[in-house]
């Protein structure tokens, strides 16, 4: 046993003298090579291997200090930039300003016509245009002609004698009457013509009447009137224009006049 011991500690001492005098120099020419440092990875330096005035480690710690103050002014820009409004594009605001304008109602009203059938002739002719038609009636008071009538009789008798003096001188139908304020006359009659009037006034002065009136004469009817209504427009012209000749051919007295469109 004491024999092994001895054996142990004389190894010992022979790895130690070996290890110690020239081993150190064997072992470093097996050693693998020092592993090379990445970019990004910082040097480890010591204090002692670096001047006081600029120590790098110190120098390093200052330069991350103020790059971070950098990256946080950024954000409020990045979001002010997000919420700021667009511009519209070029496009959009062309496309605003070549918009049509709004299309403009207009109407117009033709009339008087004193039958149905006038009007109705003329329907074909506006919607052909495109404009829409619609006919309408209304009573009216038209003008049925001039009364002729002689006054100034106080008795029937006296009326009675003119009337028969009338007859033998050849103007017919004669008769007695009375106003709506019981004035007693001769009536000789209503005339719708102008010249009929005329004639049978210069026949009364030439008899040596001159005791006579004249009154005008109504009677209640339906006047018809063609409602058009459309849009304004080239259309819209012709159609006037070529309506103004129709109605100055058939129907005179009827008017082409503009009204609000309800």
């Amino acid at each position: 046993m004491r024999a092994f011991v001895l054996m142990i500690l004389v190894l010992n001492l022979v790895l130690f003298a070996w290890y110690y005098f020239g081993g150190e120099s064997q072992l470093s020419e097996f050693a693998p090579p020092p592993r090379p440092l990445e970019p990004s990875v910082s040097t480890l330096v010591l204090v002692e291997e670096t001047p006081l005035a600029k120590p790098q480690v110190a120098g390093r710690s200052a330069e991350v200090v103020q790059q971070k103050p950098a990256v946080a002014e950024r954000a409020p820009v990045e979001v002010v930039e997000a919420l700021a409004p667009q511009p519209e594009p070029a496009a959009a605001v062309e496309n605003e300003e070549k918009a049509p304008p709004p299309k403009i109602a207009r109407c117009y009203k033709v009339g008087p016509f004193e039958k149905r059938e006038q009007p109705a002739e003329l329907v074909e002719l506006v919607e052909r245009y495109g404009f829409d038609a619609a006919i309408t009636a209304k009573e009216v008071e038209r003008l049925f002609g001039n009364w002729i009538y002689l006054t100034e009789y106080d008795t029937i008798q006296s009326a009675r004698a003119d009337m028969k003096a009338l007859k033998e001188q050849g103007i017919k139908d004669v008769a007695i009457a009375r106003l709506d304020d019981g004035q007693l006359i001769i009536s000789l009659g209503i005339y719708g013509q102008q010249q009929s009037l005329k004639r049978r006034l210069s026949e009364l002065k030439k008899l040596g009447y001159v005791n006579y009136q004249t009154k005008k004469r109504y009677r209640k009817g339906e006047a018809f009137w063609l409602v058009l209504s459309g849009f304004e427009g080239a259309q819209q012209q012709i159609m006037v224009d070529e309506l103004g000749v129709v109605l100055s051919e058939r129907s005179p007295a009827a008017k082409l006049t503009t009204v609000g469109c309800s």
